[in-house]
């Protein structure tokens, strides 16, 4: 049962709801990553509680594939007062980018996309037909990492490390439905850690994982050492790499209509110049991506801003507002480092009061989303955005003065 369900109707909330302008917007995080697909959180209960320390009001769950840590993320964000948002995130591939080599929001991978869903229905409205495929998605992305585990522990035999890895093992301690390379290089970094009594051994046995080459890495920068075991082991390439099926990646359309039927609205993840080669081909002109989204059928978008220069993060954002997107922003956590969850911008600076506004603005409108959704079916009656966004701000009112 949703927490929604004992709202008031549209017309009595919009009626109740009486704006504060001399207040600034709340502070929202709508993308974390939870232990349910891979992040730097050890519990659901440790983010929210984060959330809440750092005064975040709106949180956002943005699992890969799975939405099997709604319920309890949606307890505890009430147990704290947060308002929570239900987010996934899947990856899909454009066959025609991929052909015409464009990267769009991948670094390294041509036509291979990220894509959000943004504010699904729950309790899950998705068809059994359409849980199936996703179930399908995971199944093939599992049996890749299960593949990779094993070419680690021949690799790691072959050096005589001494020691090894088991997919039972890394499943009950680190992972849960969705088994991902993050979770073999975490499991991995603490069996060296286990293994090792000095800073000398550590490194020592190390070397030898890495087949004779020392490692670039502090002992304490474990999100670092976890990359470079991954970069070293598990990437094109390296020992234990495993390249990913085709049927592991549906097309772009397949997702957005997954999305569509469990409610949410298809969103658009923007990398901008967090790629290493600069802004890729996909993003570089902002006025041909706002085009081109439109076409693919987004009308949102999203940002890591920690991955941006301010400057940059204002340009898209701001635009892609003007013009009638919704605009989100988020954290990720799918690291082991632990970050705050006050979103900033690169080399911590924080979001100007525009960025604020239009982040606020963003979480109001899925706010009115998840409750029309519930309220009054997926096919729900409303106007524009500001109407929307109005909505929302009711919406958030209301759960504020009664939990």
């Amino acid at each position: 049962m949703s927490f929604l369900e004992q709202f008031p109707d549209r017309d009595t909330l919009l009626e109740s709801y009486q704006p504060d302008h001399s207040q600034p917007p709340l502070k929202v995080n709508n993308h974390i990553h939870t232990p349910y697909s891979f992040s730097a959180f050890r519990s659901i209960e440790e983010a929210v509680k984060m959330a809440k320390d750092e005064d975040v009001k709106v949180l956002g769950i943005n699992d890969f594939y799975v939405t099997d840590g709604y319920g309890e993320f949606m307890e505890k964000c009430i147990d704290h007062g947060i308002f929570p948002l239900f987010n996934i995130e899947l990856i899909g591939i454009s066959k025609a980018d991929q052909e015409a080599g464009i990267r769009v929001n991948d670094p390294n991978n041509p036509g291979r996309t990220y894509i959000s869903g943004k504010g699904l229905a729950f309790p899950s409205i998705l068809p059994g037909e359409q849980q199936q495929k996703l179930d399908g998605v995971v199944k093939e992305s599992n049996n890749q990492v299960v593949k990779m585990i094993d070419l680690v522990n021949r690799w790691l035999e072959f050096q005589q490390a001494g020691i090894s890895l088991s997919v039972e093992g890394i499943m009950e301690e680190h992972a849960m439905q969705l088994l991902r390379e993050r979770h073999v290089a975490r499991a991995l970094r603490l069996k060296i850690e286990e293994s090792a009594r000095s800073d000398e051994m550590f490194f020592g046995l190390l070397k030898k994982v890495y087949g004779g080459k020392s490692s670039d890495k502090q002992r304490e920068d474990i999100a670092g050492i976890e990359e470079e075991l991954r970069a070293r082991l598990l990437k094109a390439g390296a020992p234990a790499f495993v390249p990913e099926e085709e049927k592991a990646f549906m097309n772009l359309e397949e997702i957005n209509g997954i999305i569509r039927d469990a409610g949410g609205i298809p969103t658009y993840p923007m990398l901008l110049d967090s790629a290493g080669g600069g802004i890729t081909e996909f993003e570089r002109d902002r006025e041909k991506l706002l085009k081109v989204l439109i076409l693919r059928g987004f009308h949102s978008v999203e940002l890591i801003p920690l991955r941006n220069r301010i400057e940059v993060l204002k340009e898209y954002a701001e635009y892609f507002y003007v013009n009638g997107f919704v605009v989100s922003f988020g954290t990720e956590h799918n690291t082991t480092a632990m970050l705050p969850l006050t979103v900033s911008c690169k080399n911590d600076v924080p979001l100007d009061k525009s960025l604020m506004q239009i982040s606020y603005n963003g979480a109001a409108y899925l706010a009115a989303h998840q409750y029309l959704c519930l309220k009054e079916g997926p096919g729900y009656q409303m106007g524009d955005r500001d109407e929307m966004e109005r909505l929302g701000r009711a919406v958030l009112n209301h759960y504020f003065a009664v939990n």
